[in-house]
Order: C-alpha cells, then sequence, then structure tokens
C-alpha cells in the first residue's frame, strides 16, 4: 500500500490530467457550451477535496485492516469517479 503523502500526490496528479482534458476538449471542440466544461471542472475540483480529506481522516486508526480498507475504498472510487467523469466530458 502507498502512502499517505503518495497517495495524496496521486490524487493531484490525476486532477491535473483530468483539468487539463477537459481545456484541451474544450480548445478543440469549441461547439461545446463552455458552462458544461465548467460544470464537469468544478466536480472534478469538488471530488478532489474530497478525496483528500478522506486520506486525511481514515476510518479505525488502530486496526491495519480497517485502514487498508479504508484506503483501498478510496482508491476504488476514485477509480471509478474519474471513468464517469470522463464518459461525461466524451458525452459533450
Amino acid at each position: 500500500m502507498t502512502s499517505r503523502r503518495d497517495l495524496k500526490k496521486d490524487i493531484h496528479c490525476l486532477t491535473f490530467e483530468l483539468i487539463s482534458e477537459c481545456l484541451v476538449y474544450q480548445h478543440l471542440h469549441p461547439e461545446v457550451k463552455e458552462e458544461k466544461i465548467n460544470a464537469i471542472i468544478e466536480e472534478i475540483i469538488t471530488h478532489r477535496n474530497e478525496y483528500i480529506a478522506r486520506v486525511n481522516h481514515p476510518d479505525g486508526k488502530d486496526n491495519p485492516a480497517l485502514v487498508k480498507k479504508h484506503y483501498r475504498a478510496i482508491i476504488d472510487d476514485i477509480k471509478n469517479k474519474t471513468v464517469s467523469l470522463l464518459d461525461q466530458l466524451s458525452e459533450q
């Protein structure tokens, strides 16, 4: 399992990449309304803040199994949300 520090760095890198993807998409498809792209970017930022807060406050600090399960749930949520956000962007 990665450290909390590495996980937070990964979250920030992924956030940056998703926002960059949105901006490139907006540049390549000027017919798409800017408000729709901005809404997706706001959602990305909101989820980033939520994930960082969850990383900073693990459940069951004394039980390593619960902590591992907590971080695994965060990683799974990140994967699922990333796919759904990219699908949402491609539907524009």
